[in-house]
């Protein structure tokens, strides 16, 4: 049993390094800001397919943003429900907001999202693109400027963050925590010269740099990747900056049930797949060795003398993971979720391994 407790020790390690080294750094992050009054004209792309409802309570806060010039494109993606209706009743009040219309009988070139989001980029009068989705509440009228406002002279992408609405139940929690867990990979890989991926409800990028690199050509046979898959491909340590201020939020709400998160998941998860070497490299060691520290912790611990050791250990790997987020939580807006932070990361290590099955057995998604 000596190669498991070696296997388990190293696991403890690594989770250990990948705490200190990649979250802990979060806690003393300031989001740069541009000095001075600098407000470029930007163009807000939208994706909208069968939303009618969540239009009319979301798309109001985004056209009423403090902003001094600014336009907001909302594709109707082939709805069949009563969006393109909606969307002209709001364009009938506000002269920022542009329609790009696909009809049920145009031909796709690309999967999903990715379709509508082109043209909606293609429509776009100005080079700084943001992008969210239509099922999402901006957490003020300052969303934007700050947002934007995080641009450098060098800056290409601005990562923003989206947490979930906060409501009551275990699965909501865990959904919350999942984002969290994320978002502390993707924020703190970038701050140590690595982007690897965005959330596409929050995050913003160059017009020209998106033409540059041909949009999602490279990747336009997978039905995900409209936004982790091109922040992947255009991305790099001098033209990324990421927005941690609580103004710039995009609220989402969780899904109400196991079986409709778990399908969400997979369908944004088997991008990774197409992920950079290196970046599914360092992903994959952190999933599986958090599965491993977890996994083995039994057999460990009924079989490695003494078992003091092993409490010392564990308690040292769940203190790395508090400290680390110690402040980290409160910046992403999940206070309440630092101190059961310990618990959740065991439900965390095996629903990894339950939607890698998943995205095994189910080899195909689709977008709505």
């Amino acid at each position: 049993m000596e190669w498991i407790h070696k296997i388990w020790l190293v696991a403890a390690a690594t989770q250990v390094v990948y705490y200190l080294l990649v979250f802990f750094r979060l806690n003393f992050l300031r989001t740069k800001i541009r000095e001075g009054e600098w407000q470029p004209p930007v163009s807000v792309v939208i994706c909208a397919r069968n939303e009618a409802e969540n239009l009319k309570r979301y798309l109001k806060v985004v056209l009423i943003q403090q902003y001094t010039q600014y336009e907001v494109i909302v594709v109707n993606d082939q709805s069949t429900d009563d969006t393109i209706d909606v969307l002209v009743d709001y364009y009938q009040r506000n002269r920022n907001l542009k329609i790009v219309n696909i009809a049920t009988t145009e031909t796709k070139d690309l999967p999903g999202k990715k379709y509508a989001l082109s043209k909606g980029i293609a429509a776009a009068s100005f080079d700084t693109i943001v992008v969210t989705d239509a099922d999402c509440r901006p957490a003020t009228t300052h969303w934007l400027s700050k947002l934007v406002t995080a641009y450098m002279d060098d800056t290409n992408v601005v990562l923003g963050h989206s947490p979930f609405e906060r409501q009551t139940g275990w699965l909501n929690k865990l959904i919350r925590y999942e984002n969290c867990i994320t978002a502390m990979q993707y924020f703190g890989w970038a701050k140590l010269g690595m982007p690897y991926m965005g959330v596409g409800r929050n995050m913003s990028y160059k017009k020209e740099v998106f033409t540059t690199f041909d949009g999602f050509a490279k990747h336009k046979d997978l039905l995900s990747g409209d936004d982790d898959l091109l922040i992947n491909k255009m991305a790099d340590g001098r033209n990324t900056e990421i927005c941690l201020d609580k103004d710039t939020f995009m609220y989402t709400v969780a899904q109400p049930t196991w079986s409709k998160w778990l399908a969400q998941k997979k369908r944004h998860l088997r991008s990774g797949f197409a992920y950079k070497l290196h970046h599914q490299l360092v992903l994959f060691l952190f999933a599986l060795t958090k599965l491993l520290f977890y996994a083995l912790l039994p057999i460990v611990f009924f079989t490695m003398l003494p078992k003091s050791v092993v409490v010392v250990i564990v308690g040292g790997v769940l203190a790395a993971l508090l400290l680390s987020t110690i402040s980290t939580y409160k910046k992403l807006g999940s206070a309440d979720l630092w101190i059961l932070s310990p618990l959740l990361d065991v439900f965390y290590s095996f629903y990894l391994v339950l939607i890698f099955f998943l995205i095994l057995l189910q080899p195909k998604d689709q977008w709505k």
